[in-house]
Parts: C-alpha cells; sequence; structure tokens
C-alpha cells in the first residue's frame, strides 16, 4: 500500500467528564484504519495542586464562617470607607453616599461589612456591647444628646477612628467630618459608647 498515507492525531480531553484519551491512525481518505482508547497516566505533580488549592479554599471558607460567628471585622477597611466619605452633605433622613444623616452613615459602613444596624442613633444605640469611653477602640460606635427637644436619650451617632478622633455626619453645615471627641462640645454631650465589631 503504496499510496496509503497515515495521519496520526491525537485527541486530547481536558474535562472532568472522561478519563481516556483516544489514539486514532486515519488513511488519506479519512477512514479510521486503527484507534485505541488511553487511559490518563496519573500525574502526582498536578493532583497535589489540585489538593493544595482544595485545602486553601477550605481554610478560606472557616476563616469566613469563624469571622461571620465571632463577630471579628477588618477594623481597617471600615474605617477607610468611611474616610471616603469625608465632605460629603448631610441629608436628613439619607442612607446614600453625598446624602447621609448621623445613624445612615453609620448603618451604611457597616452594612458594607455585612452587618445590619438599625436605622435611629437611638436604636442602633442598644445593640452590641457598651464599652467606656476610656477603653474605645477603632470602629467602636460613639452616641450622644444633641437636642433634648426630641424627648430621646441618643439623637447623634459617629464612629471613634482612633487618636481621640470620630468620624461622623455632624449637620447640613458641616456634613461629613472628622471630629475630636475630648475636646470638643460632643465630649459633654457623650451618653455611650458601643462595639459592635472586635
Amino acid at each position: 500500500m503504496k499510496n496509503l498515507i497515515l495521519y496520526l492525531i491525537l485527541f486530547t480531553s481536558f474535562t472532568l467528564a472522561t478519563s481516556t484519551n483516544t489514539f486514532i491512525i486515519k488513511d488519506k481518505n479519512g477512514k479510521v484504519l486503527k484507534d485505541k482508547k488511553l487511559k490518563h497516566i496519573k500525574n502526582i505533580y498536578f493532583d497535589d495542586l489540585i489538593k493544595e488549592q482544595n485545602e486553601i479554599l477550605s481554610q478560606l471558607k472557616k476563616l469566613q464562617q469563624k469571622k461571620l460567628k465571632s463577630g471579628y471585622y477588618n477594623k481597617n477597611t471600615i474605617l477607610k470607607n468611611a474616610k471616603k466619605h469625608l465632605g460629603e452633605k448631610y441629608v436628613w433622613g439619607g442612607t446614600k453616599p453625598n446624602a447621609f444623616d448621623c445613624s445612615g452613615y453609620t448603618q451604611y459602613l457597616y452594612k458594607k461589612e455585612g452587618v445590619a444596624l438599625p436605622r435611629t442613633a437611638y436604636e442602633q444605640s442598644k445593640v452590641g456591647k457598651e464599652v467606656s469611653r476610656f477603653e474605645l477602640q477603632k470602629g467602636d460606635l460613639l452616641f450622644f444628646l444633641t437636642d433634648k427637644s426630641r424627648g430621646i436619650p441618643v439623637t447623634h451617632v459617629g464612629m471613634y477612628i482612633g487618636d481621640d478622633k470620630f468620624i461622623h455626619a455632624a449637620s447640613k453645615r458641616l456634613g461629613v467630618i472628622i471630629s475630636s471627641f475630648s475636646k470638643s462640645r460632643y465630649s459633654k454631650l457623650f451618653v455611650k459608647a458601643t462595639r459592635i465589631i472586635k
């Protein structure tokens, strides 16, 4: 068979649906002369990579579940997000960027971290662990009585960012700002602090 030209084609499947390769020999007309199914040879290196990847994914899943159960969060993330809104305007009843009131602002920041807070400053003051003003940590919420005419014990909220400072949607005139805690009028208006995230 002088005119016979053999073509060697190796079809390789990379899907998980098959564990074999097919070895095929055809003549010049495309007629299959011989075919044989070959089983994959185990690749220890590849298998080790898959095993390592699965272990990493499993560990990440466990850490995420632990984080959600324990209340531990990345405080640097929430503080970074908070500072992105510096200078934005204050809008009574606002819950969105460039239109926050004080509790709408803290609710928004915590929601970004997967933590649900009530809508108003007074209601927010009822959740979390109460902490002393002398043991404040970044991310703690500070509550104040800025308007006694409303007849409720808490009317304003901000978030402590460290170094005796807190960030808050202060007023229509000032918008979102950073204020001193102990060296401003807010020190005398302070009611309580709570810790939502550890």
